[in-house]
């Protein structure tokens, strides 16, 4: 199974292609890049079936699953296009569970009325970027009315940048989406190395990683997704009251 992976920024859509046989054998890589593109934060994930065929009926549970971890982990919606008849007949099994549409600007369009709440900014690498990106989630819990998380949100990404810009000394991209039950922080930059949170500093001597000691205790869950170049830390923070 050969996957393809397209990122736009302006729209925030992450774009996954499948070519090859779906069968048990491929499966599991289905459903881990779709798992991987969800943990992006994207607006949503679009997957273009084209180049996908099977004979194996049972497989397309695949989509049926992604599509309820998607959305029930991240609230990103997934959707398909472009299924070749044998495909859509077996995808047809999971219809209530699925959102298969029969070409790109159908998904697209149905896409707009699923987008969560989204920003995005890119910065630079310098110290005056962490206080950017608390100024960007500052201002989206404003504008979701969402004032009760935001001291928390603002604190947590400015640990998430300071690590980026400290560590990884790469460009880096801020995405703060409201799926509803959360409110998802995420910071992807260009460094392969993963964060691990530091000990307890000692006094005036902090060590390295203690600031994800800090995103941890505040948030409600946080973690980091490798990519192909780089990484995304991210850290959910639940809204209801």
């Amino acid at each position: 199974m050969q996957t393809t992976v397209e990122r736009c920024l302006e729209t925030g859509v992450v774009t996954l292609r499948f070519d090859g046989d779906l069968c048990r054998a491929t499966a599991p890589a289905v459903r881990t890049a779709i798992a991987k593109a969800a943990a992006e934060c994207p607006t949503a994930v679009v997957v273009d079936l084209s180049g996908l065929s099977s004979d194996d009926p049972a497989s397309f549970s695949v989509f049926a699953s992604a599509t309820f971890k998607a959305e029930s982990d991240w609230g990103v919606p997934l959707l398909l296009y472009g299924a070749r008849p044998e495909v859509c007949r077996g995808i047809g099994t999971y219809r209530s569970f699925v959102s298969l549409y029969e070409d790109r600007a159908l998904a697209m369009t149905a896409m707009r009325a699923y987008v969560p709440r989204w920003v995005r900014q890119r910065l630079a690498p310098e110290p005056g970027s962490a206080t950017a990106a608390r100024a960007l989630v500052g201002d989206a819990c404003l504008m979701w009315s969402l004032p009760h998380v935001r001291d928390t949100a603002r604190l947590i990404v400015s640990e998430l940048a300071s690590n980026a810009i400290l560590h990884a000394g790469t460009d880096f991209d801020v995405t703060a989406a409201h799926t509803g039950r959360y409110l998802r922080i995420a910071v992807r930059d260009g460094s392969p190395a993963v964060p691990r949170p530091g000990p307890p500093p000692e006094v005036d001597h902090p060590e390295p990683g203690w600031g994800l000691r800090v995103v941890e205790a505040a948030s409600t869950h946080w973690g980091t997704m490798p990519l192909s170049a780089g990484k995304v830390v991210w850290a959910l923070l639940t809204t209801v009251r």
